[in-house]
């Protein structure tokens, strides 16, 4: 593994959480970074679509509201895909809300 990628890697925690995207399907996280989320879902996204995505991080109690554009997606089985969303607005107090979800966890 070049050492770019374990930095990217490290950056990134586990999270099993219910997203859901442009209210219209529900998909769920798979990990998350202060500069996005990986879902897993059933609709198959077009890399560079803009989603609008809402979310609780364990311990949080507001929700996260996130406009992303979707940076890859591929297939994991028939049915299913995973999608690296980047964030790409989200409100000032959302992002302090990741940051210190980030200092609990990585602690």
């Amino acid at each position: 593994m070049a050492e770019s990628d374990f930095v990217k890697r490290a950056s990134r925690l586990p999270l099993d959480v219910e997203v859901n995207c442009d209210g219209s399907y529900i998909s769920y996280s798979k990990d998350i970074s202060e500069s996005g989320i990986a879902i897993i879902t059933d609709a198959e996204l077009e890399v560079g679509k803009f989603i609008q995505m809402k979310f609780h991080l364990p311990g949080v109690e507001t929700e996260i509201n996130a406009y992303g554009k979707v940076a890859r997606s591929a297939a994991v089985s028939d049915n299913f895909f995973e999608c690296g969303i980047s964030f790409w607005d989200i409100a000032e107090e959302d992002k302090e809300a990741l940051q210190e979800f980030f200092k609990k966890s990585i602690v």
